[in-house]
Formats: structure tokens, sequence, C-alpha cells
């Protein structure tokens, strides 16, 4: 008989006999075990959300390309023609540091080595009208709006195989379509809210200041707005406030054989598109087109391939999954720390990589990122730079020639700190 059948004929006995079903329902749950008090006040843990990076540009230029290049996986579909991505793709992207996260995991003795990661989403191709709806126009921006830097790919190259949505090849003239349609969205965006009667203090006389500026044609991160002024409106989600990086997509040729004067042509086109801010916008050179052909080739294969088109190779740093995500790392003013050092080696798992923003944090918070327990029981955090430690003879010995420091709960860690927390 199933267990239900019997809980009901057990119910049916307590009405014959006259007993009290609710008084026994309450009983029940008067002796049901009661969480552990330890857990009833647990501090709330400092999590910061992924940090996101939205990949734009208009139908056709490279994006799901570039996207499978920064993932180093065959994610988005590639397709020679408009709007082959529908749903956006989403994907982990490691935070490089030039192999010290690896060596500082083989100095603790640490079983595994995780990197920090920044989110990627690859969305779909932008068209003009797409403030208005057009294209994919309205799920694009939602998507968009909720990123913390663009990544505004810009086709340089020339291939009459695949098909340019203007018919011609013009780097400028694309960027000002993108750019134009991020600044109208954003303006009707302000000017509805301005429009409801919550809407008033801060957030109103700021919204009001990112109007005008919107009206002339300058895009909202031009304004230089305050910490706190930022704060009001930050739930607006604006695009034109995000910090951009145009990637010029351009052939494999001028990757590595025109390297100084496709440079040289992106930077002129950077002073000559419309809506950009040449002081806190970036940009970077890459070649979608080469880096699928590579990832899918052997070591021995690439030295070939490399040597086909007359070059001795590429360096790592200069392909994107190094160069992009660096790039992002430095225009957020993010911080690079690192946890397993310092733990014996018996018991050291894993060494990870933990990628802070902006303000820094303190090592009383971050306690609170690892783990409730270690906030609450926090004494003391010993902290070395991990340039310092690497160089040294491990970390016993670093802490037997004092090049550890022992800070308190109110230290503010910087970018490169290998930082050990001391717990009760």
């Amino acid at each position: 008989m199933p267990l239900s059948a019997y809980f009901r004929f057990f119910i049916v006995l307590l009405w014959i006999s006259g007993a009290s079903v609710d008084a026994y329902i309450t009983a029940i749950t008067a002796n049901r075990r009661q969480p552990h008090r330890q857990y009833r006040n647990w501090p709330r843990c400092n999590l910061s959300m992924k940090t996101k990076v939205g990949v734009v540009g208009l139908p056709n230029v490279g994006k799901s390309t570039l996207f499978n290049a920064l993932s180093r996986q065959s994610i988005a579909a590639a397709e020679n023609y408009p709007f082959c991505t529908i749903e956006p793709n989403t994907s982990p992207i490691a935070m490089p540091d030039d192999g010290r996260l690896e060596r500082l995991a083989v100095m603790a003795g640490s079983r595994r080595a995780v990197s920090a990661t920044l989110e990627l989403v690859d969305v779909a191709g932008l068209v003009k009208g797409a403030s208005r709806g057009e294209g994919l126009g309205n799920k694009f921006l939602a998507t968009i709006r909720e990123c913390d830097v663009i990544l505004h790919v810009i086709r340089t190259y020339v291939d009459d195989d695949i098909v340019h949505v203007h018919g011609r090849v013009d780097p400028v003239g694309d960027a000002d379509v993108v750019n134009l349609e991020l600044l109208l969205a954003d303006l009707a965006h302000v000017q509805r809210r301005l429009d409801r009667r919550t809407c008033n203090g801060i957030e109103r006389d700021v919204l009001s200041k990112v109007e005008e500026c919107l009206v002339e044609g300058r895009p909202a991160r031009t304004l230089g707005l305050s910490l706190e002024e930022g704060q009001s409106i930050k739930s607006m989600g604006l695009l034109t406030l995000k910090p951009v990086i145009y990637a010029f997509n351009v052939d494999e040729v001028d990757l590595l054989l025109d390297r100084e004067e496709s440079l040289q042509r992106a930077k002129e086109s950077m002073g000559r598109i419309q809506y950009c801010d040449p002081e806190k916008d970036s940009f970077v050179l890459v070649s979608a087109k080469l880096e699928a052909d590579i990832g899918e080739l052997s070591e021995n294969e690439t030295a070939k391939y490399f040597e086909s088109l007359g070059s001795d190779g590429l360096p790592d740093n200069l392909l994107s999954h190094n160069s992009v995500p660096k790039l992002v790392k430095d225009m957020l003013g993010l911080s690079l720390v690192y946890t397993g050092p310092g733990v014996p080696a018996s018991r050291s798992q894993t060494t990870k990589s933990h990628l802070l923003g902006q303000p820094a944090m303190r090592a009383h918070d971050f306690a609170g990122r690892l783990h409730g327990d270690i906030q609450s029981g926090f004494m003391q955090a010993e902290v070395i730079d991990s340039a310092s430690l690497l160089e040294g003879e491990g970390y016993a010995g670093a802490k037997s020639a004092g090049r550890l420091r022992t800070e308190g709960r109110e230290y503010t860690l910087q970018d490169g700190d290998v930082i050990l927390i001391k717990w009760k």
C-alpha cells in the first residue's frame, strides 16, 4: 500500500477516536528539529556578480566567430547570413595572468588551479532601427543592459563570400549605426523614466542631466558621473554609460604582417567614430577567422599554417582570449587576488584566483565572499604580493624571511595579493 494511503487511513482513525488532527500536526511541527543556532544569524556573504561582457555589432561582422575564439570552443553558430544568432550565447572566459595562477598552485602543492572568469554574452546582430524594435532590437538591447562592458565588433576585412548588410565594408559607418541605436534606445528609456511620478530626488536630477547629454549626441559616459550619481541610476542599465572596447576584426595578413599599419588605421578610425569617447573607450585588433582556424589545429599544424602565411607565428598575448579579458580588467579597474598558498600541502586542494571589482574590497568582506564562517571567525590575514612570493623559495621561505605581512580586517586588498585568512 502506498505511504499516502497509510497516512489517510491514520487520519480517519484519529477522526473516529475524536482526537484533534490539528493538535497532532502541531505536535509534529513543534518536535521537528530546529536549525542549529549557529546558522540563524550567519553574516551575509559579500558575493559579487559575474562581470559580463556583451559582444555587439552589425550582422555578419564576425561576432559569433570571435565569441568562439574567446571562449576557445565552438558554441555560437557562425553562418554566412544575418541573424544566425537568435538566442544569446553565454560562456565563461578565464582571466589570464601570464601563468601566475599555475605557478602558485605548483608552489602550494594544490591538486588543481581554478581561474577567475568573466562571462561573455553573444547577442543577435544589431540593425538600423533596433531602438524602435527592428530586427531583434528590443530583445538584443535588454540583454546588453545587463552587461558591464560592451565589446563592439567592427568588420574591416573584405571578403566577397561573406555578405555585408549594407553591401560595402565601412568600419566607421558601421560603428556609427550601432552607436546611434544605443544612444536612441537610452534616450527613450530615460524619457520614459522621467515621465513617471516615482522618479524624484537625485535620480531625477541625474537623469535630466543624462537626457540633455544624449540629446546633444553624446554618450552618457562622457558626463563623468560621480559614484553617488552613478548608483542612483544604476538600475536603468544605460547602454551609453557602459565602457566600450572596439574590436577591429582584420584578416590574417593585416594581423600578422601589417600589424603596425592596421593599428594606425584603427586609431584613426577611433577618432572619426561618432558617439565615441576616445578618453574612456578603447580598441583592440583581432582576427576572428585566424583564431578560429588555429583553434582546430595541432601545434605542428599551427606552425605550418603560419609558415604558409609567411609569418613566424603570433605571440599568445596578442590572441583575443588573452588581450580582451586584460583590457576589460584594466577598463573596469578590477583586481586579481589569490588564495591557496600557505595552506599545508596535505590539505591544499585548490589554488584560486578571484576577480574583485570597485570599490576595493576589505579583507573582512573578502572572507565573507569565501564563506560566512570564515568571516564571522576572522582573526587576521597573512598577505604577500604574488610576484614577490614567486621570486622566493615558497610560502614558508617568504614567512621566515619576513616578507609576509599580517593585516587586520580593514586591510584593502590590492591587485596581485596572495591572502591566507586565519579564523577560528
